[in-house]
């Protein structure tokens, strides 16, 4: 689910939806790339529930796309009433409780959206050895007519999912995330949604007055992000006992403010699940704890190696988790003798 060029905006739609099957397809792979799409490029305003356990979160989400741009308002709907506001340059989280606002370039806040494109919005591949997908009726929900994707994993490394995807747009009104023994850890679903042809601008500014309210804008802390491989020379972390499928995608390096320990960020994904592996320096003995610990479908596991802090945390099984945080190991690259 390849999301289109930027650069070319209007190209770029023109030869996605030409490149999408007609909505007859019983093919599940075809509905989850134009669900990819749905999710970036189409117009839409609803209520998101999201259930991970005993816990509930209710979030308006308005969704406006123009010339190929997508913005985005989240806003919880609780007591406290935060919103968050996602723009192709930065992020601004609007904190009524605290009278501030927060700016945060893109890159710093890769989370701040809603939590379904969070998980399926995006480059997500399910590879053939390691997910099955079938397709089936999925009935009527919110008064729109469904196709079900079930996606069941072949081992206990990664989640199943079960989506429903309305009939004629492939939006996923409802989404299922459970376990290899069937349960539902988490579930996402739309009590209501409209899918307009347009959305005006107004519908994405923020809902309440905070001209009064302390702004506070982030700038990104001094940061490195290479592959590992390219770095001669350097001392790199790495997972040495991988689960099937799992690659490194990413490795950001952040070294931060005088006195704070650096910060080690190494990301690996199977296509669709994603694991952060958090290394930390300079904690101090009585900080460091080991152990799992669980929030909805995500799962962290925590250890230490050499006196590093080493935290693994995705929407995987705990298996997953703790396998990749315990083989976390120091690796030398060596250094590339110049040329006499």
């Amino acid at each position: 689910m390849t999301r289109g060029s930027r650069s070319r905006p209007g190209l770029a739609l023109v030869i996605a939806v030409a490149a999408f099957p007609a909505t007859g397809s019983d093919d599940p792979r075809s509905w989850l790339d134009r669900m990819g799409y749905a999710l970036e490029y189409l117009n839409y305003e609803g209520t998101l529930v999201q259930v991970q356990g005993v816990d509930t979160a209710v979030m308006h989400v308005v969704h406006r796309v123009e010339d190929g741009v997508p913005t985005e308002r989240i806003t919880a709907m609780d007591e406290v009433g935060r919103e968050i506001i996602r723009r192709v340059e930065d992020v601004t989280c609007i904190l009524p409780d605290q009278q501030a606002v927060m700016v945060e370039r893109r890159s710093d806040a890769r989370q701040s959206t809603s939590p379904l494109r969070e998980q399926f919005s995006g480059d997500v591949h399910f590879d053939d050895r390691y997910y099955r997908l079938a397709i089936a009726s999925g009935g009527n929900l919110v008064g729109r007519e469904t196709h079900v994707i079930t996606v069941r994993p072949t081992d206990g490394y990664r989640y199943g999912y079960r989506l429903w995807l309305d009939y004629a747009t492939a939006m996923p009104l409802k989404v299922q995330i459970a376990g290899d023994d069937g349960v539902v850890v988490e579930q996402l679903l739309f009590s209501d949604i409209r899918l307009p042809e347009r959305i005006p601008a107004s519908a994405v500014q923020p809902s309440l007055t905070i001209d009064s309210f302390t702004w506070r804008r982030s700038l990104p802390a001094p940061a490195v992000e290479t592959d590992p491989a390219v770095a001669s020379g350097a001392v790199v972390w790495s997972v040495a006992t991988l689960p099937p499928g799992f690659s490194l995608r990413a490795v950001r390096s952040q070294r931060l403010e005088t006195g704070e320990p650096p910060l080690d960020h190494l990301v690996y994904s199977d296509g669709v699940a994603s694991v952060s592996v958090f290394v930390a320096a300079g904690v101090a003995i009585a900080e460091q704890g080991e152990g799992p610990s669980k929030m909805g479908a995500a799962n962290a596991f925590t250890t230490t190696t050499n006196g590093y802090l080493v935290t693994a945390v995705g929407e995987v099984p705990v298996r997953t988790v703790e396998t990749m945080a315990r083989s976390v190991r120091l690796t030398v690259h060596p250094a590339v003798n110049p040329q006499p």
